[in-house]
């Protein structure tokens, strides 16, 4: 295991992307876990290993059916993006 950076560093280095993408889709990535290892919140950060690879989606995130209707599509807007009819 490598050292600790965070996600901008990871996204500009040889293991990270070609283009890095923006603060709000690293931030997404990191928290949908589509690293591995998966990226950690250190305080108001989010670090991962220096050695990470960039992974993708492997599995829908479940989301509790205990939420209301209108808490379950604001969650499901801000897992998936915001669709446009």
């Amino acid at each position: 295991m490598g050292q600790l950076v965070s996600l901008a560093e990871w996204a500009a280095g040889p293991n990270g992307f070609k283009e890095p993408p923006c603060k709000a889709t690293l931030h997404r990535i990191a928290k949908t876990r589509q690293t591995y290892p998966p990226a950690v919140k250190q305080g108001r950060r989010w670090v991962v290993d220096e050695e990470a690879r960039f992974i993708g989606m492997v599995d829908r995130v479940e989301i509790s059916n205990h939420l209301p209707a209108s808490a379950r599509t604001l969650v499901e807007k801000a897992l998936n993006g915001s669709k446009t009819p």
